[in-house]
């Protein structure tokens, strides 16, 4: 159809993009929904048929710009068009700033960020010359607060927030909507993939009441298209906590400390 709308969807292989993605194409989206998993991309695009809407199973690494370029290059290439596009890969890693190797420092910037930036250069152009769309980069709520043995994964969000600013304004002119996407705890695979820790790890901190589904916020992100909405953060505790860092830094490490325990441990030699 012609006049279908057409969304992108990383990380979609699960997670808060696989919801997004069912999401999408539940309000009659056409979905690429990609990741490095061409198995579980399947499943995804069939739930997208289900769904009402129709999906499309894209094998990407986003940490490759030529694999993202060519996503963003099929979807013009059989739709014409890109309204959405969400930029949601993402991985972790659970150690001290001290303990975190240069690698494994690199590896998650190649993903976490700049596997955004590749997802933002490739669509910009686009949706410029329709003057229309809306780019989604998820960021988190520790991309506004960092979080002790989260370094490695709270700089790279801090960079996607830092990013996406910049974005939001300069597509303004284009009639083209930023947001940044920035959720809190949430039940989802992510845990089961950091590396560093224990599965699942969880310190007090996680035990707050401020774990949420992931369709909670894919929901969220489907209801923003459209909407001028710079910054979504879904719980009462991740909106304190931005607050706080903000105006009580002193106050918001004394937090850390409180549920982190393992603040008290020693740093391991090396």
């Amino acid at each position: 159809m012609p006049d279908r709308k057409v969304a992108i969807v990383t990380g979609a292989s699960s997670g808060i993009g696989r919801h997004t993605a069912v999401a999408l194409a539940g309000r009659g989206y056409l979905v690429y929904a990609a990741a490095r998993k061409a198995d579980l991309l399947r499943e995804v695009a069939d739930a997208c048929r289900q769904a009402g809407g129709e999906g499309r199973a894209v094998a990407t690494d986003v940490a490759d710009p030529a694999q993202v370029e060519l996503l963003v290059q099929t979807a013009v290439g059989e739709a014409g068009r890109i309204d959405v596009m969400v930029n949601n890969a993402g991985f972790g890693v659970h150690a001290r700033v001290a303990e975190t190797s240069a690698e494994q420092m690199r590896r998650i910037f190649d993903v976490n960020f700049f596997g955004v930036f590749h997802g933002c250069k490739a669509v910009a152009p686009v949706m410029i010359a329709q003057r229309s769309g809306h780019i989604f980069n998820v960021s988190s709520v520790i991309g506004k607060r960092g979080t002790p043995f989260n370094g490695a994964y709270c700089a790279t969000k801090f960079a996607v927030c830092g990013l996406t600013d910049s974005l939001r304004v300069e597509m303004k002119p284009y009639n083209v909507r930023v947001t940044c996407v920035c959720p809190g705890l949430t039940d989802t695979e992510f845990f089961d993939r950091v590396e560093g820790g224990t599965s699942r790890k969880r310190s007090a901190f996680a035990s707050l009441r401020t774990v949420q589904p992931p369709v909670v916020v894919a929901r969220k992100i489907v209801q923003t298209v459209g909407r001028n909405r710079p910054e979504l953060i879904f719980t009462p505790g991740g909106k304190l906590l931005v607050l706080v860092s903000a105006l009580f830094p002193r106050l918001a490490d004394a937090m850390m400390r409180i549920y982190h325990d393992e603040v008290r441990g020693p740093v391991q030699t090396f």
